[in-house]
């Protein structure tokens, strides 16, 4: 415990004496560990199965196709129940259809794209109600005129006050609303859509089309590839009975967790997310080895005399080490306290500011990702920007030192 001591109370006390150095390690080392927080919370966000994509590797995809021409083609929305009686194994189907139309609430109204979906969607995507519930299967078939809206869109639409029971309207529809989710990330989940009616409502207006995207959930026991397999062959059926040359393999039938990856880019995901960590590590560890190494200059004379005194180069190696352990340890925690300031700003100056939206950058905040992944990087980044330094300081002639040169 004394030796330990013996190393920490140096590095304080080097600390204390030079306070800019410090303030700017520091800050160079929290900003750069902010944003590998937030580019770690973005990856786990697609590949880890967070809602509502809890099930995204075993919700298989079916949209539209092309035929031998080119053409696209795709399944018609008052024949999608048969196609799913023809595929067997499924346990729940989503059906979701996108729409841009204006919703006028009690206080005002918004133009955007709302989701005309099934009861089984809630079942097939688990999102995060903050308040009330998804509309029931009851409440479908009764053709009951339900809706559930985003925390985002019910601030808009009701200012702040609780939006389960109030009503909005759509297309000559009100509909009433039975609960309020948290706002999703469409750069991790691929929903945009922040008003979700019930689909016994849809008139495919103003968009013209008569199509649904079928997301078909599989139990764990049975394997994707057999459930890609069995989606082919019925949809090659389907197109083949309507005279349409359409080639549907196991191979072009997709999860929505593959469709996430391919949207991001597998080479992006798999070599471009490296990348950005590396360099966010590089960039400031340069800045900060340079002050470093100079900062390690005025320790000469000190180190050449606790070396005169008996230390050994390990020791003293050990002391610089820990004092850039201690300054990044403290930049850390800083980045950590700036990581939802952060993610807020990005918000509302780079997504909502630009693209003039209510979108979410990150739906939920993992903290063991974020803990996991940092400690880590808070390892290999102080012996980054401590052990050249500490190499430099230690492995000058002792003597030459004392006399005044080479510092």
């Amino acid at each position: 415990m004394n030796r330990w001591k013996n190393y920490v109370i140096p590095a304080f006390y080097h600390i204390r004496h030079n306070l800019s150095f410090a303030i700017f390690y520091v800050l160079g080392t929290a900003l750069a560990f902010v944003f590998i927080a937030i580019v770690l919370q973005l990856v786990y966000s697609v590949v880890g199965n967070e809602p509502p994509m809890v099930n995204a590797d075993r919700i298989v995809q079916i949209g539209s196709s092309r035929d031998i021409r080119g053409k696209t083609v795709y399944v018609l929305a008052e024949e999608i129940e048969s196609l799913m009686n023809e595929i067997s194994g499924y346990e729940l189907y989503a059906l979701s259809h996108s729409e841009f139309v204006d919703v006028f609430g009690e206080h005002t109204f918004v133009s955007i794209p709302v989701n005309y979906v099934n009861a089984d969607y809630w079942n097939v995507f688990q999102f995060e109600f903050l308040e009330g519930r998804a509309f029931s299967r009851e409440e479908f078939e009764y053709k009951q005129a339900v809706a559930v809206v985003s925390k985002s869109i019910a601030d808009i639409l009701f200012k702040g006050e609780s939006a389960v029971g109030k009503r909005i309207e759509c297309q000559k529809v009100v509909y009433t609303i039975t609960g309020v989710v948290r706002d999703v990330s469409v750069f991790t989940t691929g929903i945009y859509e922040k008003i979700w009616f019930s689909n016994k409502y849809n008139s495919f207006t103003p968009s013209g089309d008569h199509d649904y995207d079928v997301c078909v959930l599989f139990p764990q026991h049975v394997s994707v590839m057999t459930a890609k397999q069995g989606i082919a062959r019925v949809l090659e059926d389907y197109y083949s009975r309507r005279g349409r040359k359409v080639e549907v393999t196991a191979e072009k039938v997709y999860t929505v967790k593959e469709n996430l990856v391919n949207g991001i880019g597998i080479q992006l995901l798999f070599y471009g997310v490296p990348a950005v960590l590396l360099i966010l590590l590089i960039i400031p560890a340069i800045n900060i080895v340079t002050l470093n190494v100079a900062n390690s200059v005025k320790q000469s004379e000190e180190m050449a005399i606790r070396r005169a005194i008996g230390a050994s180069r390990l020791e003293l190696f050990l002391q610089i080490i820990i004092e850039n352990l201690i300054l990044v340890v403290i930049g850390v925690f800083l980045g950590v306290l700036l990581f939802f300031p952060m993610v807020r700003m990005i918000e509302e100056v780079c997504i909502n500011g630009v693209l003039e939206g209510t979108d979410a950058l990150i739906t939920r905040i993992n903290y063991m990702v974020i803990l996991g992944g940092i400690l880590p990087m808070m390892f290999v980044f102080t012996l980054l920007i401590g052990g050249y330094s500490a190499y430099l300081a230690v492995k000058k002639n002792m003597a030459v030192v004392l006399k005044g040169g080479d510092r």
